[in-house]
Parts: C-alpha cells; sequence; structure tokens
C-alpha cells in the first residue's frame, strides 16, 4: 500500500495560472521607457518602476519602491516590457521574485523570452483549445476538423513604439460593413483586391467569409480606431493548398489597409508582427505562417522579407503570378521577430 504523501504547502501569493484570472489581470496594461534601462508599468496591480541590466543576453530585473506584489502576472508584463522593443535579450531575471514564476516555465530562475511570448492568455482576450485531430473532407481535400470561430476581440497587444494598443477582432457582417465597403473602393486596395463594387456584393463578401469554416476575417484596430481588414485561413483548404505541401496546420493571410494614414513603415512595423504572433498563439500546432503575395508587389515583398519570412518559390495562379513565403514557429519566436526590423 501507498503512503499517504503529505500535501505540499502553497506559497499564498503563487500564481495558479487560471487562464480568467490572467486575462483579467493584464487587459489594460502598459509601459513606457523612462530611460534606457528603467520602465514604468501599469498593470491592475498598479503602476510600478523597475530597472534592469542586461549581460549576456539576459535582463536581471529590480523593482523600485519596495516590493511589488509577488505576482506572476506582475513579473511576466514586466519581462514583456523589456523585451517588447529589443531583440538581443534572450531570458529575464528578477531580483528575489523568481519563485514567483511557475516551475514549468522558469525552470531555470530565469523567464526565457521565447517561452514568455508564446503564452497565449498574456495576449489573446478568449483561448481556443485545439480540437482532436479529428479529420474530414472540403471539396476534396483532406484536412483536420476546424475549430468554431470565436466572436469578439481575438488579440489585443500594446506597442510601446507607438503607445497604444493594436487588437484584431472577428468581423461582423452588419458592424463592419460600412467601413468594410469604403476600404474595397479605395483605389489603393483595389489595385490588390480587384473587389471594388456596392453594398450588396460586399455583404455578400462578408457574410461568405464568416459563415467559411477554413477563413477567419479580422478588422484590425489601433486604439480602438479600425485601420484595415485581414483574413487568416487554414492553407490546406485553400486555394493555395495545391500549390505546395502543405501541413494540417500552415496558415496563411490576407490583408487591406483601408485607412490611408494607418499606411506606411510605423504602422507595418507594429500590425505585421502583431498578426503573425496571433496567429501562432492561436493554435499551437500551427509551425509555419504562408504568404502569396503578387510577384511584381516589390514594397510588400521587402516587407515580409523584413519580417522574417522566406522566399519559396513563384508559381500561377490563375488570377497572378505570385511568389510563395514562409515564416517558421522557430524563426519567429527564436529571433524575436515580434520587435520589428531595425
Amino acid at each position: 500500500m501507498l503512503a499517504a504523501s503529505k500535501a505540499l504547502p502553497v506559497k499564498e501569493n503563487i500564481m495558479d495560472f487560471d487562464a480568467a484570472k490572467q486575462r483579467r489581470a493584464l487587459q489594460s496594461r502598459s509601459y513606457i521607457r523612462l530611460a534606457p534601462n528603467i520602465v514604468h508599468l501599469k498593470t491592475a496591480h498598479g503602476q510600478h518602476e523597475a530597472a534592469f541590466e542586461v549581460e549576456a543576453g539576459v535582463a536581471t530585473l529590480t523593482f523600485y519602491h519596495g516590493e511589488p506584489p509577488q505576482s506572476a502576472e506582475l513579473l511576466m508584463a514586466a519581462a514583456e516590457a523589456v523585451t517588447a522593443e529589443d531583440r538581443s535579450i534572450k531570458s529575464v531575471a528578477f531580483e528575489s521574485h523568481q519563485a514567483s514564476l511557475p516551475r514549468h516555465i522558469s525552470s531555470t530562475g530565469k523567464l526565457d523570452s521565447a517561452v514568455l511570448w508564446q503564452w497565449p492568455s498574456l495576449w489573446l482576450p478568449q483561448l481556443s483549445y485545439p480540437l482532436p485531430p479529428v479529420r474530414e473532407m472540403t471539396a476534396g481535400r483532406y484536412h483536420p476538423r476546424r475549430p468554431a470561430k470565436p466572436k469578439g476581440t481575438v488579440y489585443q497587444r500594446f506597442i510601446p513604439w507607438l503607445e497604444r494598443d493594436i487588437s484584431f477582432r472577428v468581423a461582423d457582417a452588419e458592424t463592419d460593413l460600412a467601413v468594410f465597403h469604403r476600404w474595397m473602393n479605395d483605389d489603393e486596395v483595389n489595385t490588390v483586391w480587384e473587389d471594388a463594387g456596392s453594398l450588396d456584393k460586399h455583404r455578400e463578401i462578408l457574410e461568405e467569409r464568416i459563415a467559411d469554416p477554413h477563413v477567419l476575417p479580422l478588422i484590425g484596430s489601433f486604439a480602438d480606431i479600425p485601420f484595415g481588414y485581414f483574413e487568416v485561413y487554414w492553407a490546406k483548404e485553400n486555394r493555395l493548398g495545391p500549390f505546395y505541401d502543405a501541413d494540417d496546420y500552415d496558415r496563411g493571410w490576407h490583408v487591406a489597409i483601408g485607412e490611408p494614414d494607418y499606411r506606411g513603415k510605423k504602422w507595418i512595423s507594429a500590425w505585421l508582427p502583431s498578426l503573425m504572433h496571433f496567429i501562432f498563439l492561436d493554435d499551437p500546432r500551427t509551425q509555419r505562417i504562408v504568404g502569396e503575395p503578387r510577384a511584381s508587389h516589390e514594397q510588400q515583398i521587402r516587407n515580409l522579407d523584413r519580417s522574417g519570412f522566406a522566399k519559396v518559390k513563384h508559381f500561377d495562379f490563375p488570377h497572378k503570378r505570385a511568389l510563395l513565403v514562409m515564416l517558421s514557429r522557430e524563426r519567429f519566436f527564436g529571433d524575436h521577430l515580434w520587435v520589428p526590423a531595425s
């Protein structure tokens, strides 16, 4: 007979990592650099200032003004602030606070940056748990069954170099129809999308995308101001799938930046890595993100190259000659590509 084990003492303030609790605690976090090595944090735990020193890729962080709450949420928010703009920092250590971090993400006493940025509940207001790999057939394509699509906001991140949030929410056929209609009729958007037309046409497009189980249509916003339309799709069921050896959980994306004021380098530096971050967080089995820009769209290809996408091959769709590009999970998190290229 096995002897009954004694219950281990539980430290009162250690985070239990309930996902809903994390989201509530960090929902409105923000941070700014007061100096090169000092950050000011604002979370549900209050406002804190922390200093850090970086040596050999490790940032050692110390809180000012007394002891902060022994909270894993606060430590992870501080680690996010330190690593959000610096690709060279591989891990974060905390003076006297390592014990507040769960052992399964900080076994060495340091918080690895690539682990932190793959922790979904810090950025996803709602978590979808992957379905078991039950397979089905759609239009002659054999693929895993996809989960039910969410509603509302699916991703939110504070962008320190813009000092504002970016968020992505699922498009709604009524709420978003007017702005979608205006964007699709924008000359620059229509040059790429070729979907200009009537309100009824755009209602039909939105309703079709919302109903399609392989496409997630999103509205991107900066500080609650909508700026663009995005589609995230499962590559295996997409028109792109037959043109390469698509993995079951590869995903691709399309983008239309509808608001002219939000076009340009400083905005791309926020929305492009944030969208890739969302895609990788949404399903941990997704190892590759693919795209198919028009082969002649040199500026878009340069942006993708700077963001870590590899050029795989040229190929011909019925409507365009395209370049297959691909970003791996290993490269995105290993090279810290949530930080834009300098």
